[in-house]
């Protein structure tokens, strides 16, 4: 583990600096001007819609790179998910909630079919790993799109671009998802249920009614409490059966929720409604604890051994603390600055406790509350810093790329003084060539 943070502050060399410089000239001409203005991450309705931030771009020769680190790590995830249900040891340290422990044991699937890998570059070249997402991709679609818009004006003023992702495409948001349902249930459909709680950010929703909606699928909308159970075991809405659905529920909505969503969950449980990965996959898969068993070396046999080698140096130090003994307890309350604690299963910079953004007393206090709750403790990562203009002072930045069954599709930089880069918070999302 590291001895100290005076990491923080450097550069990574893996972004183009020759290329920000050229796209911020790009930026300051009119066109420039407008197309920064016309693409946004956040809900317009509810008056939270913001500006992304200009595009990025990776040295040559990274991608390949990334894309290798990001399938080995996808087959993983895939090969905790699997082993969880028979393996004791594992489901002690990769705990989840009463509400949905029996849900994930009943359920079958095993298979990630979307991950968000989010990386903190290291100075000297390394990767390190901050978390898994397994949710669902709105902001990969929307750097995409931005990727896609503006490609045209960079080409013009003879900037030289990587070739597109496949979320660069309109209509990815509904084609990678057709794609999976037709690869697991046989069928291509023609008809999916956009499944949300009616206080959710419904600007993923209208991307997702956009992009199915382009390739001629009929689009249902409904709050996955509003399903019923058919004569078949399938999910009906208003009596009509829902087979395949895009399933925008937050895992704090599925915990709080999981009483009145018997149909829904039975449904995905039992396979006869299709949503992106699935039940057992999603609440394990989006798991913070998944970086405590990555880490640990003991679960090395869970892994092909050429994948745990390429990824495992990138883990940083990562354990449930409520199964650390006393020494390594004491060892993490005295040195805050080395460690962050997370809850499993928060998201949006929610249940992130970071040590060196602490005082003592609050410190020590997150520590006894997280052990006796089972979050997951892990070492501080220094932020690379990004140059925020000629004259602004440098910002922190990450490095977040997605995949669909292990392939990337899509990239992007969030920005920030914060530690925590979550554009919920104050991040600022920069689509990402690469």
């Amino acid at each position: 583990m590291a001895d100290d943070i005076d990491a923080d502050g450097a550069g990574w060399s893996g972004l183009d600096e020759e290329f920000t410089r050229q796209v911020t000239a790009v930026a300051a001409t009119p066109e420039g001007r407008t197309l920064a203005e016309a693409h946004t991450v956040g809900d317009p309705a509810a008056g939270k819609a913001r500006p992304l931030g200009l595009p990025l771009c990776l040295r040559p020769g990274a991608r390949e790179e990334l894309e290798a680190f990001t399938a080995a790590y996808h087959r993983m995830i895939e090969a905790v998910v699997a082993a969880w249900e028979h393996d004791p040891r594992l489901r002690r340290v990769l705990t989840l909630p009463e509400s949905l422990r029996a849900q994930a044991a009943a359920a079958r699937d095993t298979r990630v079919h979307l991950i968000r890998l989010d990386l903190l570059p290291q100075p000297d070249g390394r990767l390190g790993v901050l978390e898994t997402n397994a949710n669902g991709p709105g902001g990969l679609a929307v750097v995409g799109r931005a990727r896609a818009a503006w490609r045209p004006l960079l080409t013009r003023h003879g900037i030289g671009l990587p070739g597109p992702l496949p979320a660069d495409d309109d209509a990815w948001t509904g084609r990678w998802l057709l794609d999976l349902a037709e690869q697991h249930t046989g069928q291509r459909p023609d008809t999916v249920t956009l499944l949300y709680p009616h206080r959710a950010d419904r600007n993923a929703v209208r991307s997702y009614q956009d992009g199915l909606g382009a390739l001629g699928v009929r689009v249902l909308h409904a709050d996955p409490r509003e399903l019923g159970t058919g004569a078949d075991g399938a999910a009906t809405l208003d009596g009509e059966p829902v087979r395949h659905a895009y399933a925008k529920i937050g895992m704090r909505d599925l915990q709080q929720l999981a009483g009145e969503l018997g149909p829904y969950l039975r449904a995905v449980r039992e396979g006869a409604l299709f949503v992106q990965n699935g039940l057992r996959a999603r609440v394990i898969g989006d798991n913070k604890l998944c970086l405590a068993v990555l880490s640990d070396p003991r679960f090395a046999g869970l892994f092909d051994p050429a994948d745990h080698r390429l990824v495992q140096p990138a883990v940083p130090w990562s354990r449930n603390l409520a199964l650390c003994d006393g020494p390594t307890l004491r060892r993490i309350t005295r040195g805050r600055r080395r460690h962050v604690l997370k809850s499993p299963l928060d998201a949006n910079g929610r249940g992130v406790v970071v040590g060196p953004e602490t005082g003592d007393a609050a410190w020590a206090e997150a520590v006894a509350r997280a052990a006796s709750q089972g979050w997951l403790v892990q070492e501080y990562l220094p932020s690379p810093r990004l140059r925020g203009g000629p004259d602004g002072p440098p910002v922190h930045h990450d490095l977040a790329l997605g995949a669909v069954n292990g392939r990337l599709v899509s990239a992007f930089v969030r920005t920030g003084h914060e530690a925590r880069l979550n554009v919920a918070r104050t991040g600022r999302l920069h689509p990402l060539y690469l």
